[in-house]
């Protein structure tokens, strides 16, 4: 059994490098994820709602496992001292003007020695045990960023990641996985008591790994990879609304190149020679429109994928990033068919177009409307 608590170390001597490098591999094994929703959390946690908070964050981790809540008092540590955490993880207090050190807010997670595998059904409501100060709403935030760094850990454990047990980057794993605002604002809290409108202490509770300047290396570096992410994620949602565009160009021909096909199988007294009657006779070839239905199908499908695929993408994990250049060059590919596709459509449109009469041909303009109307 592996206790896990949170605290803030008064210095640390990690470099800028080793953040860098923390969240490159951090990266490369978890991805990173878009800032989840923080208002959701924390309203949760003013109402009272704790562990719906806590699942909400969770979910966020991706883990469908049950939280049991267990309280214990502020001074829960001093209490029991027969009883102690196996670390000092707490928050420690960083004074300014008269200030003293401050009540930390405790979150002990206790990870069992055999967990499910990640993903499997077993994970689905598994137990994790969660001990909590009474004083937990105090501060929001920074609970839902306490919460956020302790659940972490689990997800490290899970996926048994060979630094599990290293502080910085659990919390490095916590801001990629969607908590950076959360961070952002629980980091650092200011209480300061007054006596007859006379401020007589200031008292600053820091909370995480990383100091101020670690924190933003973190974060600059962590948006930069969402920043691209989000280009490519862009660039991929442009191309297929042109695609869509020209799609619809194509399936408004089709449905008009059709319509003029059925009209000459039910008006064959219309002599058709020549070149015009050469290529009729094609379109009516065993296989012709099984073909062109076939190829319009697989357009749907495609189209179909990449918006469901587009919808869903908030975690940038190196399989997705690589579906992602997959879809990219597949709509590159796909839209430059339909356009050499269009070309001789239209043209066919063109050629039978001679051998329908007006009437039908404004019924068959009405259809196209009404069925776009339909779909809009």
């Amino acid at each position: 059994m592996c206790n896990k608590l949170f605290f803030v170390p008064m210095e640390n001597e990690i470099s800028n490098e080793y953040i860098e490098n923390a969240i490159n591999e951090l990266n490369n094994f978890f991805g990173v994820k878009e800032p989840v929703l923080s208002e959701n959390i924390l309203s949760s946690i003013r109402g009272g709602k704790v562990k719906e908070a806590m699942k909400l964050i969770a979910r966020q981790l991706g883990l469908p496992i049950d939280i049991i809540i267990i309280n214990v008092p502020n001074d829960y540590r001093a209490q029991n001292n027969d009883n102690q955490f196996h670390s000092t993880h707490l928050s420690k207090g960083h004074q300014h003007e008269y200030g003293s050190e401050g009540e930390g807010i405790i979150a002990q997670v206790t990870i069992p020695g055999s967990l499910p595998f990640y993903g499997s059904s077993e994970l689905n409501g598994y137990p994790i045990n969660v001990k909590i100060s009474n004083n937990c709403t105090e501060h929001p935030v920074v609970f839902a960023m306490i919460m956020a760094h302790e659940l972490s850990h689990v997800l490290m454990y899970l996926l048994k990641y060979p630094k599990k047990e290293n502080e910085f980057y659990t919390d490095l794993t916590a801001i990629m996985q969607g908590f950076q605002n959360i961070f952002q604002n629980g980091r650092k809290i200011t209480k300061t008591d007054e006596v007859n409108g006379v401020k007589i202490r200031t008292q600053t509770t820091t909370y995480g790994y990383l100091n101020d300047n670690q924190f933003n290396i973190a974060r600059n570096k962590i948006n930069s990879i969402l920043e691209k992410n989000r280009e490519r994620k862009k660039l991929l949602s442009d191309n297929l609304k042109n695609f869509t565009k020209l799609f619809l160009r194509y399936e408004k021909s089709l449905v008009k190149f059709k319509k003029f096909l059925d009209f000459q199988t039910k008006n064959t007294n219309k002599r058709i020679t020549g070149e015009d009657g050469k290529k009729m006779m094609a379109f009516f070839q065993p296989g012709y429109m099984d073909i062109i239905d076939s190829t319009t199908i697989k357009y749907k499908e495609k189209q179909r994928n990449i918006q469901i695929f587009l919808k869903d993408l908030s975690h940038y994990t190196n399989q997705r990033n690589n579906q992602l250049s997959i879809y990219i060059n597949d709509l590159e590919t796909y839209t430059n068919k339909l356009k050499n596709t269009l070309v001789p459509l239209k043209k066919d449109i063109k050629m039978l177009k001679k051998y329908v009469g007006y009437k039908y041909r404004i019924k068959v303009f009405y259809f196209i409307l009404y069925k776009r109307g339909k779909k809009l």
